[in-house]
């Protein structure tokens, strides 16, 4: 993918435009608050006049991201935020140009790699039955399926723009926590342990064991690397969602629905995992993508995961343990870290 389309998918998510500008200042909502557009654009400019740098290290490229995804449309200065950026997006070019040149030799686009994922096994969390991954997929469908059906059939005011019902806001299923992956990325065992999404995962302190998985080179994984490439999944395997997801992703994405998302079933028919890439999330995070006459949205994601619809490892080593609350403070969590 050339380098200048990335930049413009990055500055066209409400993601990647709050992303770059809190690289340039950590305090934009203060900075800009109250600002018209014009005001906001000029003061965006002196900030990334004044901005020095990237955060050094790819450890830290993706700490900084994860105080970004981890409260993303929640912290109740998000959505404020970014009309803002948007107005701004020109005069972040530079930001976002840097983070893609820096960001694309860390793998940002890169396919899954096969021979060393990282699973995180929750000491919280139920180990997977005797159905193993293909049967926890099937009750999964089965049950997010119903809890759609029940919420269309519930008598309750339609969410309109500005007010929020508590939908589901994610677009993993429930089974995620206990298939998907994620890369290690020195000195960090795994990359899921900066805590990206305030869900699937523990809210307080607890223990895990981290594993390395080696994966059959044979495995087919569709990979996301741009908002168009989970649009084609969800075209291609429909499932409607309104029932769940009608809440925040109107006032994310400014539609009215109905949404969708992939039907998992229907994709492990043809794969064995999907991986959503660094670049791919940041570029979709927020974004209303139309399928028909519905929509669609990637968001509640770790970036880099790999889900997967079926076993494909073909190697499995315990690495350590780990003990503590996922942060994107690397200090905490290296401190936190007990190799076997």
């Amino acid at each position: 993918m050339a380098v200048d389309r990335r930049i413009d998918q990055l500055l066209a998510s409400p993601l990647g435009r709050q992303f770059a500008l809190h690289l340039v200042d950590p305090m934009a909502e203060l900075t800009l608050d109250g600002l018209s557009r014009d005001e906001a654009k000029r003061a965006v400019s002196s900030a990334v006049l004044a901005w020095v740098s990237l955060p050094e290290g790819p450890d830290a490229l993706l700490a900084a991201l994860a105080r970004d995804t981890f409260d993303f449309g929640f912290s109740g200065e998000d959505e404020g935020l970014w009309p803002l950026s948007q107005a701004a997006r020109e005069e972040l070019r530079p930001v976002a140009d840097a983070l893609v040149a820096a960001a694309g030799p860390l793998g940002w686009w890169e396919p899954v790699d096969r021979a060393d994922q990282r699973l995180l096994v929750w000491d919280d969390l139920p180990e997977i039955g005797e159905g193993g991954i293909d049967g926890l997929v099937h009750e999964t469908v089965a049950r997010e399926r119903a809890m759609s059906e029940e919420g269309l059939r519930r008598p309750r005011p339609r969410p309109r723009p500005g007010v929020r019902i508590g939908a589901t806001w994610w677009s993993a299923p429930g089974f995620a926590p206990l298939t998907w992956t994620t890369r290690a990325v020195p000195p960090l065992p795994t990359t899921a342990l900066l805590g990206f999404i305030d869900t699937h995962q523990p809210f307080e302190a607890t223990g895990a064991r981290i594993f390395s998985l080696a994966i059959d080179p044979s495995a087919r994984v569709y990979e996301i690397t741009e908002p168009e490439d989970w649009r084609r999944l969800v075209q291609r395997f429909p499932e409607d969602a309104t029932g769940t997801h009608d809440g925040e992703w109107r006032d994310w994405g400014g539609v009215t629905g109905p949404w969708l998302l992939p039907n998992w079933e229907g994709v492990m028919a043809h794969y064995d995992a999907v991986h959503v890439t660094v670049g791919g999330y940041v570029a979709s995070c927020g974004l209303a993508l139309p399928v028909g006459d519905a929509y669609t949205m990637l968001a509640g994601w770790i970036p880099d995961a790999t889900l997967w619809l079926h076993d494909v490892a073909v190697a499995r080593r315990f690495l350590g343990r780990w003990r503590g609350q996922p942060t994107p403070e690397l200090n905490e969590i290296m401190a936190a870290w007990e190799p076997a």
